[in-house]
């Protein structure tokens, strides 16, 4: 998918979310109740309300929950916005409580599902690069510092997974992203560094710029398109083979593992 050839701008991307506001915040919320609501399933949900509310806020406001301390800000920094937690509300009601399932039924259409899907990934590519520039002010020159503040803004729900599932009274530490990194989050990893390495001026001109950014939001829509209309995709996994075999140890494995069973 080339977002290029639509016509569209880096910049015009960048600028969809306020544009088009609240659509962007509308979805978003939306998919993050939609996983807790997986998570947790319905019958827990009818029992149990105030917890799927807390699961569904800490979701929806994730990036910035975890990002805000690390940046020196509050962590209900997050959540100051009167207006985005009411709506975020509405939607975990709709989502878990509406008459007949019926918002349930119709977001999980495909028909409004992979439009969700499509500009989430648009809103998650302008959260990465919101987080390397709140970053960047607050670390100036500390590129390190930067990717991982836009890997957590543009994966928060993943990184709070482990409190969100504690919140509805499961503790499942394995389930981190640091353990385990989703497809979502090795993106926005790869996407976080591209994007300081262009800010730091390392990319040459070619591969930099708009260029850059809309081959990161393809990109983006095509791995989340590819597991909504077929099987998903892990485009990672072969360089992430290569690497274990060639700099964690990968090529002495066998031998290691018979020299323990001889022994």
């Amino acid at each position: 998918m080339s977002l290029s050839s639509l016509g569209l701008s880096a910049s015009q991307l960048q600028g969809l979310p306020a544009a088009w506001s609240p659509l962007f915040d509308i979805c978003h919320f939306l998919l993050a109740a939609l996983a807790v609501r997986k998570e947790v399933g319905v019958g827990f949900s009818r029992s149990k309300p105030l917890a799927t509310w807390l699961a569904t806020m800490t979701a929806s406001f994730a990036g910035s929950m975890i990002a805000n301390p690390l940046l020196g800000k509050p962590i209900l920094g997050a959540m100051s916005s009167e207006y985005n937690v009411l709506l975020a509300t509405i939607i975990w009601w709709g989502v878990f409580y509406s008459p007949g399932d019926m918002v349930y039924t119709l977001v999980n259409n495909q028909v409004l599902y992979v439009p969700i899907c499509v500009i989430k990934e648009i809103y998650r590519a302008k959260k990465t690069l919101g987080g390397i520039t709140d970053a960047a002010k607050v670390f100036p020159d500390q590129e390190l510092l930067m990717v991982m503040i836009g890997l957590i803004k543009g994966n928060g729900s993943g990184f709070m997974k482990p409190v969100t599932r504690l919140v509805c009274g499961t503790w499942q530490p394995e389930s981190s992203e640091l353990l385990k990194m989703s497809v979502t989050s090795k993106e926005c990893l790869v996407a976080a560094v591209l994007m300081v390495a262009d800010m730091s001026g390392y990319l040459p001109a070619p591969v930099s710029g708009d260029l850059l950014y809309l081959a990161i939001v393809s990109i983006f829509i095509t791995v989340k398109l590819s597991s909504v209309l077929a099987e998903p995709i892990d485009p990672f996994a072969p360089l992430e083979g290569a690497v274990a075999t060639l700099a964690f140890g990968g090529l002495w494995d066998p031998s290691g593992e018979k020299e323990e069973k001889t022994e």
